[in-house]
């Protein structure tokens, strides 16, 4: 058999086992459209993300929304309690 071809059946077999996978993970999703999207396609979403944090070596997205809101909460009260009436 010529390489090729086995290099091809390779991919479409694991294109195959991926798709199956998001469609069992959409059917087996709670209720609602957004939540079934982001429900069967968030481990392709993390993957690709992961993929990108060691290719670039940058933090992703998940990291950085962490990392913003713990400043904000850090730095964010003193500076409301400094505005609060006494």
């Amino acid at each position: 058999m010529d390489p090729s071809i086995i290099g091809t059946v390779a991919m479409l077999g694991f294109g195959a086992v991926i798709l199956v996978g998001v469609i069992v993970r959409w059917i087996r999703a709670p209720r609602g459209v957004r939540s079934r999207l982001r429900h069967a396609l968030g481990p392709i979403a993390g993957a690709g993300e992961s993929y990108q944090e060691l290719h670039t070596g940058q933090r992703g997205l998940q990291a950085s929304i962490i990392e913003a809101v713990q400043e904000q909460e850090q730095g964010g009260g003193a500076e409301r309690d400094a505005d609060a009436p006494r």
